[in-house]
């Protein structure tokens, strides 16, 4: 089966604006809070020594170095990854009035997570900023 098997990922991709819209934003999400969040809590706390990760699972895989707090990030991935393509396939299986549905729910899920990180990313540049 193989990646072929993905293949009704790229068709829905496609054929429906809503699963374009529901990628593109649910990957600008994932982009705040798995590349942008840890890149700037890691130079605010490690490069610059400023503030100190309020989270103490994270702060002990940061405290242990750049690899391991990189590596920690990298089950959510996995897990997102299997959200896009659950959800890309609930969109390629329902019918009009559960595509409405599962479009709205999730467009307000992924603003919700858009906009927690860019307010996660915010504080962190203010601790940073202030700090300096």
């Amino acid at each position: 089966m193989g990646l072929r098997g993905l293949g009704f990922v790229c068709e829905e991709y496609a054929k429906d604006y809503r699963v374009r819209r529901f990628w593109k934003l649910g990957l600008a999400a994932v982009f705040v809070h798995i590349v942008v969040d840890p890149l700037v809590t890691y130079v605010s706390i490690v490069v610059f020594e400023v503030g100190v990760e309020a989270n103490p699972w994270l702060a002990t895989y940061l405290s242990t170095g750049g690899w391991a707090f990189l590596t920690i990030h990298l089950p959510p991935v996995l897990f997102v990854g299997a959200a896009f393509i659950g959800f890309t396939w609930l969109f390629s299986i329902s019918s009009d009035q559960e595509t409405r549905q599962l479009y709205l729910l999730s467009l307000l899920a992924w603003s919700g997570i858009l906009l927690w990180g860019l307010l996660l990313v915010g504080n962190n540049l203010a601790v940073l900023l202030t700090g300096l």
